[in-house]
């Protein structure tokens, strides 16, 4: 097909002699103003424009720059017969002129002008067209990645809860220690993925070592240090992961270089398995294991700070020391505040001889009073005799404990709007999370109650204690603030959320709902999946809003035997319980 080009002139005998002169090589259009010009390109792609720049109405630079807009792969001609040297540079600056011709012009100079043009057209064209190509690659290798992340992440899960969990806690710290050290965003992606990954290894560790209820021996420790370099193999494989696999493992060298696998020391490190040990280190030390108790975050920061220049690069341990939000959020769990200064509630009147069942009905309405129960009620007791139902600590706690808790928690300071729309969401979460279970038999339905009533307490936290930060988050919706909190505070308010089950005594199966609730891609746990599932139906206004939700993919469902019809009739029944409709933004 003959390649199209345009010539615009307010001259029809110029035009004529134009169609003339190219029109047995080219598909030749022809217009007498700017105006029809453009009517013109809409309709042809066109592969040159020659214009004069002295036209009717619109003039021919305004015609260039718009065109520019149009087809920005068109080259661009002046022809005129006005040199004026200003208004030349004008349309070239402006209207991406290639080249420009004088009238009167030579017809074979003019022909030599337009067959170059057109070359350089096609240079353009080819250029653009491997872009495309290179971009669609670009998607499609984006798109396995994901997809091998996700086999990864299923595959841990399944392996070992704790391992992914872990995980998870140290991509976030990771993420915010790299922001603080001003990483580029390509750079932080990096890591955060890296981090997420740095212990696929252990998907081939023996169940034996890697689950042993004890201290390991000597011969389990090398057998569990092989991981590190059996992770850089699995993921060296995947295309476009060669940095993500370097950081994977050098991941224990020492910064002394006493370290393994290879015995790397200073900045022959990768600097994301620099960052990964500082982060993999403080988790490890904070996180409960069934062979020893777990370090406070002081603890922890003390000695991190003590194998700074040893163990840890010491520009590292900075970093993580400057992330000043994770202490106050460690610190305000410890003492059993738990976002009860933003999620308040009144005294209920007559509250000293109020019996135990309205006192439970008090309870299960206000997120930060149910954790408080929780806490008292397992208190002191084993793992196995713990309990996540709301109904059953409150049984146990009795009608006198369960008053103080009551009274302790009361206030008088009034809700404010962010707050009450984060406890109305968390209110028809819990009953949506009680139906599905009921429906499901993934959960118990007075666990599946008190984990939907829990669910975003995280999130009251940092609203609690980073009010103005906090508030600029929420507004973004998920997964934006999600990304947003671990860059603020160095954890997301789901694994706050954890934290604070962990804190009130709730089997740690049970409290890893919470943490992976948002974790769409990476979780096949059914208590977790229905948590999720539940947050989708307490967000939405209606089914046709419903069915357009992530949360809600046919293979999630799937996993939990639900139909979309089921889900319906959840979210009918849910409005019909609590008695009210999404009218804010919910968490």
């Amino acid at each position: 097909m003959p390649v199209k080009i345009m010539f615009v002139d307010k001259e029809p005998a110029d035009l004529r002699r134009l169609e003339r002169l190219f029109g047995l090589t080219c598909h030749v259009l022809s217009a007498g103003t700017g105006e029809e010009a453009l009517r013109l390109l809409e309709q042809h792609d066109v592969a040159l424009l020659v214009t004069e720049l002295r036209l009717p109405g619109m003039s021919g630079t305004e015609l260039l720059e718009q065109a520019a807009g149009l087809r920005p792969h068109m080259v661009r001609i002046v022809l005129t017969a006005h040199a004026d040297a200003q208004a030349l540079a004008d349309a070239i600056n402006r209207g991406q002129v290639y080249r420009y011709a004088t009238k009167p012009w030579q017809d074979e100079d003019l022909r030599l002008t337009v067959v170059r043009a057109l070359q350089h057209y096609e240079v353009i064209r080819s250029r653009h067209e491997a872009d495309e190509t290179n971009k669609r690659l670009a998607r499609r290798l984006q798109a396995m990645t994901r997809g091998v992340v996700r086999a990864i992440a299923d595959t841990l899960e399944a392996k070992d809860r704790y391992v992914y969990g872990h995980a998870r806690r140290v991509s976030g710290y990771a993420s915010a220690i790299g922001r603080r050290m001003l990483l580029s965003v390509p750079a932080l992606e990096q890591l955060s993925l890296a981090a997420l990954l740095h212990d696929v290894g252990k998907i081939s560790t023996p169940d034996s070592v890697l689950l042993k209820p004890a201290a390991l021996d000597a011969e389990e420790r090398a057998v569990v240090r092989l991981h590190s370099e059996r992770g850089a193999r699995l993921l060296a494989a995947v295309p476009e992961m060669e940095e993500v696999a370097a950081a994977v493992r050098h991941h224990h060298e020492h910064y002394d270089g006493t370290g393994y696998p290879a015995g790397l020391a200073g900045e022959r490190i990768p600097l994301a398995s620099r960052i990964i040990h500082v982060a993999d280190a403080y988790d490890a030390m904070t996180s409960p294991r069934p062979f020893r108790d777990a370090l406070d975050h002081a603890q922890a920061v003390r000695t991190l700070q003590d194998g700074a220049g040893s163990q840890f690069d010491p520009e590292v341990v900075a970093a993580f020391c400057g992330l000043e939000a994770l202490a106050q959020i460690r610190a305000s769990i410890a003492r059993g505040d738990f976002g009860s200064r933003f999620l308040t509630f009144a005294r209920p009147p007559a509250l000293h001889v109020l019996p135990l069942e309205e006192l439970v009905r008090v309870v299960e309405r206000e997120p930060a009073l149910a954790a408080s129960a929780l806490r008292a009620a397992n208190e002191g007791l084993r793992d196995e005799e713990t309990t996540l139902s709301l109904y059953a600590a409150c049984a146990r706690l009795g009608v006198e404990a369960l008053r103080e808790v009551v009274r302790r928690g009361s206030t008088n300071i009034r809700r404010g709007p962010e707050a009450e729309a984060l406890h109305g969401h968390s209110r028809r979460c819990a009953a949506a999370a009680m139906l599905l279970a009921e429906k499901t038999g993934a959960l118990g339905p007075e666990e599946a109650y008190t984990a939907g009533l829990l669910h975003d307490l995280g999130e009251a936290l940092l609203h609690s204690l980073f009010p103005e930060r906090a508030e600029g988050i929420s507004w973004l919706g998920h997964p934006f603030a999600v990304d947003k909190e671990v860059a603020a505070f160095g954890v997301d308010h789901a694994q706050v959320g954890q934290w604070i089950l962990d804190a009130c005594g709730v089997p740690a199966t049970r409290s890893f709902a919470i943490q992976a609730h948002h974790d769409l891609d990476h979780v096949n746990d059914p208590a977790a999946l229905l948590l999720q599932v539940a947050d989708a139906v307490a967000g939405a206004n209606n089914s046709s809003e419903l069915a357009d939700l992530d949360a809600l993919a046919s293979d999630r469902l799937a996993l939990l035997r639900l139909t979309r019809a089921d889900i319906a009739r959840v979210h009918e029944m849910t409005t019909e319980i609590v008695g009210e409709r999404l009218d804010s933004v919910a968490a």
